[in-house]
């Protein structure tokens, strides 16, 4: 059985809600968890808060397994997008902020609604934007500022140097901000 049929025969325990199924995941995937956890909250948590974050990751796995879909990507990838999003929670928490918070509290609601909407706007110009990307750049891109990967492990897992990944995203976010500098000059003209 290859990795693909066999994580397939895991989703399908999961959805059945057996316990050893979610175990056996927590043993193929804790690692990855916990490392994207506490890089997101080293500076803020302490070590048993970032634990109960990461149960939490394997707790809402358990309990939205049925949302996952395994044409969209791994097992592995939706789990960190859960542990990505519980962590950043886990943050505004402890800050005590809102999601709307980089907007002033007495700007009128008709400007607030302005801004989320060209925040998005914004947004989905950037992910069009990294998404065009070569494969390898995006990879890299994804794993530095979507996983917050330190240069040594996303050099190990594309095998190139920490350098030459450090080299890449700098090239990257250049042509992200010309990208969008231009897109942002072409609209105003």
């Amino acid at each position: 059985m290859d990795t693909e049929e066999a994580e397939l025969e895991l989703v399908k325990r999961l959805r059945k809600h057996e316990a050893a199924a979610l175990e056996s995941v927590m043993d193929l995937h804790a690692d990855a968890v916990y490392g994207l956890v506490s890089r997101i909250l080293r500076s803020v948590w302490l070590k048993e808060d970032i634990e109960e974050c990461v149960s939490d990751v394997f707790m809402a796995c358990w309990n939205k397994i049925g949302d996952y879909d395994p044409g969209r990507g791994t097992l592995r990838t939706w789990l960190l997008l859960i542990a990505k999003f519980k962590a950043l929670d886990y943050r505004r928490k402890m800050s005590g902020k809102t999601e709307f918070d980089a907007f002033p509290d007495d700007s009128p609601g008709a400007e607030l609604t302005e801004r989320t909407v060209l925040a998005k706007e914004e947004r989905e110009e950037m992910m069009r934007i990294v998404n065009a990307f070569s494969p390898l750049d995006r990879v890299i891109f994804y794993k530095r500022y979507f996983y917050y990967e330190s240069f040594q492990t996303i050099a190990n897992s594309v095998g190139l140097t920490p350098k030459a990944v450090e080299c890449r995203l700098s090239r990257a976010r250049k042509l992200l901000k010309q990208r969008l500098y231009c897109d942002i000059r072409e609209g105003l003209s």
